[in-house]
């Protein structure tokens, strides 16, 4: 069984909060779509959203967590509420692992059984994701990139008994917490704010623990730039891959229409993806 674990901001963090809901409705709905059944989502919040899709599969999380005010306090926030997600689908369903998803990103349609049809006994750590989509919807652009791990942290999927027991200090009573406070004394500091509130050191600190995770090549996520929400200003250059009616079909994008790319757009994209390939055979190499 897979948890998809979610961080949800709380409203006053947001300009317009209408149009965060409205980016959680469409991860939402692109896990709605799963052909299989084998899975849960958890999202950590302040508040239970108002949503127009099926949420029989998704458990809210409510915790009164403080409106963050520094990069640190961000990722604390992120942190404490992945991890009170992380104890409730332990206590409901004891997950094999633990898919830690963006609230604005989309997930593949059969995310969920390709990552069923793995060798779990050959990854006792998880997975990262090697590749994955950047797609702005604003202008109907894909690029395919290599070292997706390194932009978008949508792309974890690590053992949930490794992660357990590495977050919650051992004395500490993990099944009946449900403030903020109590989050904070009994959860690691480390791994609440560098691995549920961050994803850049997760690799590094998993194979510390002698649990490397394993590499998957197959682009199961897009990570949505451009959102107006977005922290990154990652833009997506001239060029672009199909963007086809399988592809919104594969994603479950519902807001655009199909966008036909010419081949200069299609060429474009394959360099850039290319050069991505690259940089990543070079950054693992100085790794």
């Amino acid at each position: 069984m897979i948890a998809f674990i979610i961080a949800f901001r709380h409203p006053d963090s947001t300009k317009n909060y209408q149009h965060v809901v409205e980016l959680l409705n469409a991860t939402l709905l692109s896990l709605a779509n799963q052909t299989s059944e084998n899975y849960r989502v958890y999202i950590g919040c302040n508040v239970t959203p108002e949503l127009d899709i099926d949420t029989s599969k998704v458990h809210f999380c409510t915790i009164d967590c403080p409106i963050p005010n520094s990069r640190k306090e961000v990722l604390l926030d992120k942190g404490v509420k992945r991890a009170y997600a992380i104890q409730t689908a332990n206590n409901e369903i004891n997950p094999d692992y633990f898919f830690l998803l963006d609230a604005d990103d989309l997930v593949s349609n059969d995310c969920v059984e390709y990552l069923h049809q793995q060798d779990w006994s050959k990854s006792p750590g998880g997975y990262w994701l090697e590749k994955g989509y950047l797609l702005d919807m604003n202008n109907r652009k894909v690029q395919e990139k290599y070292g997706f791990n390194r932009y978008c942290g949508s792309s974890l999927v690590l053992s949930a008994a490794t992660l357990t027991s590495k977050l919650f200090i051992e004395s500490s009573g993990v099944e009946n917490m449900s403030t903020h406070e109590e989050f904070l004394d009994a959860c690691d500091e480390y791994v609440l704010e560098q691995v549920l509130g961050d994803h850049i050191a997760v690799r590094s600190y998993m194979a510390s623990l002698g649990r490397p995770l394993q590499k998957i090549l197959r682009p199961l996520t897009c990570w949505k730039i451009n959102t107006g929400e977005n922290e990154s200003r990652t833009n997506i250059p001239y060029g672009s891959r199909k963007v086809d009616q399988s592809f919104l079909d594969e994603f479950s994008i519902t807001s655009v229409c199909p966008r036909p790319t010419s081949f200069m757009e299609r060429l474009a994209e394959r360099l850039r993806m290319a050069k991505s390939w690259i940089a990543s055979k070079r950054s693992s190499l100085e790794a």
